[in-house]
């Protein structure tokens, strides 16, 4: 049993994106952020992964910083105790000290979280080349032009 000849989709490119008609008459606009090919999925995965990259150092940058502000809170306490200054001023750089630690914390939490994410995407980019690569080189290093209609892929 022959399949049905393909009729192919009519399309039409401009500024709000691709505009596909089928043959039997429905239609659908692809945005340029829709249509991803294979390349640009890993790119797009890869250069995620970049992203993160740098926003967990600049957690790491907050996390030190924020320890460090600490560490000095804890010698100005210690400085502002021996000199018997007031209990209202060890008080309120021992709650400064405390909301330091705080910021830390939540810097590590947000650098952790972030790394995860970056492994997300790196795991992504490897597992779209591991999946997909091989068919997407053979349909690239195919001599055909454009793929078959939908109908030659459902006919039985």
């Amino acid at each position: 049993m022959q399949p049905n000849p393909p009729v192919p989709h009519s399309a039409t490119v401009d500024d709000k994106g691709v505009h596909v008609t089928t043959a039997a008459g429905k239609s659908r606009t692809y945005s340029g952020g829709e249509v991803m090919t294979l390349t640009q999925v890993i790119d797009l995965a890869d250069g995620s992964a970049t992203l993160c990259q740098a926003s967990t150092d600049t957690a790491l940058e907050l996390m030190d910083e924020a320890l460090e502000l600490a560490t000095d809170c804890d010698t100005l306490i210690a400085d502002i105790t021996a000199k018997g200054v007031g209990a209202n001023l060890i008080g309120k750089c021992e709650y400064l000290k405390e909301q330091l630690d705080l910021q830390a914390a939540a810097a590590k939490e947000v650098h952790d979280k972030i790394q995860g994410g970056e492994e997300a995407c790196r795991t992504a980019s490897a597992n779209a080349e591991l999946r997909h690569g091989g068919i997407f080189r053979a349909v690239a290093d195919s001599p055909l032009t454009k793929p078959a209609e939908r109908d030659f892929y459902n006919a039985r």
